[in-house]
């Protein structure tokens, strides 16, 4: 119920229930407020409230209440209770409850619907002048929203309504009501738009709710309401919805449900007229700017972006579709990089490279001597080659290392303004994945592990010399718990590998016997988390989640867990108390307890999360970046910090070179490469 129709149920009520002329009933629409489950209405006299006839006035002002569900309207007598201020009452200083929305909630997205209760925060008692009082009423049937809850960011009306319904805000048959008149994209293969036939089910249109969940198999799509969609097979029997297919949330909408809905008595949107839709790759924008770029470059072009298909489609499949300006700016970098590698090849003086990498689509490589080598950008969507995809999902992998690099630097205190430095931290982030490289056979036969692995940052390998620019990483025991991402990446290949146990073992060589139980305990705990949020299938990227399912630690690890979770779950507590309130802020623990934290209660926010994290120092922000960029990937991280560090190519060099490494048909498949890689890029062993 609206709060007009909340009016015109008082008014309608209160006919014949008052005078005639002065002492006629009449609602004041100042005072019509939002209550739990209905809406106040205050009334009183025409006299009082035109002031012409003060005496005729009711006090304190009646407020009806009208309940949503149409039951009978009554007087709400705790709100008729005159203010400890006293006065004539000419102050109307009558109390409300106001009801504070999840700031996760809009009302734009279900038009028509008062706001449900298990998205209603709090209730705070304001004065009918609207001046707070101070009180509070909590909601214990709140609901937190679907971005704290965990999901992903929505891409379309469609899913910001998924997300209402994923944490029950809304019901089933109120989804499709409201979903029925949003865009959907139908795909079309062709010239036919796909429909899969259950038998005696029924058939169902196949629709996605977002360019972002269509797979790379279809080149074109009709963006429609589902409501238009279903009036093409009206004389059809048991046609429904298959909504996105082949992703992680497939759903159906049946026939008896739009049937439901039909009985619903809502008010239908307005029809829009349809349009057809097409990747960035294969539309026209693109298209011009192509041929502008051919022109500059000529048949280079053609060479260095040879298999750009396979790489928009792989984007696409991992949910990250290229935009036209992406594909521009992977063009010309591609281009440019391959120019440079080829005049190095034929021994020709290399080509100048524009001011402004990172602008042109590139950023730096290095070849296995330490070198600078220009490299295409992939804006974290994508690995150059496409690869069967193994345990761990690439864009996670690569977010959380780049995650991890912002949060060192941003924890030194640096700003985004005057640029972002490589860190300490993360140099010993890089030496402890060269080590792994070096010392980890890629598809063990057993989940064991050498004696002892080679040390990371050799004098004259790429890592050491590309990061000599570096300061030292911090000295203080929490530093090792960098460990954990380098063990946990060795799990990329099914197997033997691919095992909790295998992982503890290898962060525990790289701990060193010599860490206090808080470093190891604490590490082990971490390589927990990090294998949750890259895995490629059934993961979980919110660390809350993840800590929410988790029981298998007790002591002072499952104690430290368990403060975590009660300090995220107090939604209205405030962060910074509650961040401070975890340990003294050096202890290993301390430490980890602050950057679960962080990244558990604002981890779907990165500038948020990282804020907070950044108030504990590097070891802190680090390890808060890599949970929240493994959890929203490198396009969710915002731009201008990808664009203020320099060094982002090292880091991103370092993350793909153990994902080819760790990964069945990457470095394996390829004797050729393995054999350089053994014996100059990361040499086996102490050479």
């Amino acid at each position: 119920m609206n709060e007009e129709e909340a009016v015109s149920r008082v008014e309608e009520w209160l006919t014949g229930r008052g005078g005639e002329g002065t002492g006629a009933l009449r609602v004041r629409r100042d005072y019509v407020v939002r209550a739990t489950d209905g809406w106040n209405v205050t009334y009183n006299t025409v006299g009082w409230l035109d002031g012409t006839d003060p005496g005729a006035g009711l006090f304190p002002s009646p407020v009806a209440f009208v309940p949503d569900d149409g039951g009978e309207i009554r007087l709400d007598l705790e709100l008729m209770a005159v203010s400890a201020t006293g006065g004539d009452g000419g102050d109307d200083a009558f109390t409300r409850w106001a009801e504070v929305v999840d700031p996760e909630f809009d009302p734009a997205a279900v038009p028509g619907l008062p706001v449900p209760k298990a998205a209603i925060l709090r209730w705070e008692q304001h004065t009918l002048h609207g001046e707070p009082t101070g009180a509070v009423r909590a909601n214990p049937d709140h609901r937190p929203g679907p971005r704290f809850s965990g999901r992903p960011a929505p891409e379309s009306p469609v899913e910001t309504l998924l997300g209402y319904l994923r944490v029950e805000w809304i019901t089933p048959e109120e989804f499709v009501h409201w979903m029925l008149d949003l865009d959907v994209l139908a795909p079309a293969k062709d010239g036919h738009l796909q429909v899969r036939d259950f038998g005696d089910a029924g058939v169902r249109f196949v629709v996605y709710t977002s360019e972002a969940q269509v797979p790379s198999e279809y080149t074109v799509w009709q963006r429609i309401q589902p409501r238009v969609l279903l009036r093409r097979a009206k004389d059809t029997p048991g046609v429904g919805l298959l909504v996105n297919p082949g992703r992680p949330e497939t759903f159906n909408v049946y026939p008896e449900t739009l049937r439901q809905v039909a009985d619903l008595d809502l008010p239908a949107g307005t029809e829009r007229p349809e349009s057809v839709g097409r990747p960035a790759y294969f539309g026209e924008e693109y298209g011009e700017a192509l041929k502008a770029l051919q022109e500059e470059y000529g048949q280079d072009l053609g060479s260095a972006t040879s298999n750009l298909r396979s790489l928009v489609d792989q984007a696409r499949d991992n949910g990250h579709p290229l935009s036209t300006g992406e594909l521009v700016r992977y063009t010309r970098g591609a281009t440019l990089a391959f120019r440079r590698s080829r005049a190095k090849y034929d021994g020709r003086p290399l080509p100048e490279l524009p001011a402004d990498l990172f602008a042109n689509g590139l950023v730096t490589h290095f070849y296995d001597d330490g070198e600078p080598r220009p490299s295409a950008w992939t804006f974290g969507k994508f690995y150059d080659p496409t690869l069967p995809v193994g345990s761990f999902a690439y864009p996670r992998l690569l977010g959380a290392y780049v995650g991890f690099a912002l949060g060192d630097a941003l924890g030194s205190g640096a700003d985004p303004a005057d640029g972002l430095p490589l860190g300490g931290l993360t140099r010993q982030l890089l030496f402890h994945t060269e080590s792994v490289i070096r010392g980890l056979d890629p598809t063990p036969e057993k989940p064991e592990i050498p004696a002892s692995l080679p040390a990371g940052g050799r004098p004259d390998g790429w890592v050491a010399k590309a990061t000599a620019a570096a300061g030292p990483a911090p000295a203080e025991f929490s530093a090792m718990l960098a460990t954990a991402l380098a063990a946990t990446v060795t799990g990329g290949v099914q197997g033997p590998a691919d095992s909790t146990f295998y992982a503890m073992k290898v962060v525990r060589e790289l701990v060193g016997s010599a860490a206090g139980h808080e470093v190891v305990h604490g590490a082990e705990l971490l390589v927990n988390v990090f294998r949750a949020q890259l895995a490629a299938r059934d993961g979980e990227p919110a660390v809350a989640n993840f800590l929410e399912g988790f029981d298998e630690y007790s002591g002072e690890v499952g104690d430290l867990v368990k403060t975590v979770l009660d300090l995220r779950n107090d939604i209205d507590g405030d962060d910074i108390e509650q961040f401070d309130s975890i340990g003294d802020g050096r202890t290993p623990l301390s430490v980890l307890g602050r950057a679960l934290f962080a990244a558990a209660k604002r981890g779907y926010d990165a500038e948020t999360a990282l804020a907070l994290a950044a108030r504990g120092g590097t070891v802190t922000a680090a390890l808060t970046g890599a949970m929240v960029g493994a959890r929203l990937t490198v396009p969710g991280l915002p731009e201008s910090w990808l664009a203020a560090y320099a060094d982002l190519g090292v880091v991103d060099a370092m993350a793909g070179d153990a994902y080819y490494y760790f990964n069945r048909f990457g470095l394996p498949r390829e004797p050729e490469e393995r054999r350089r890689w053994d014996a100059k890029r990361y040499p086996r062993g102490d050479q």
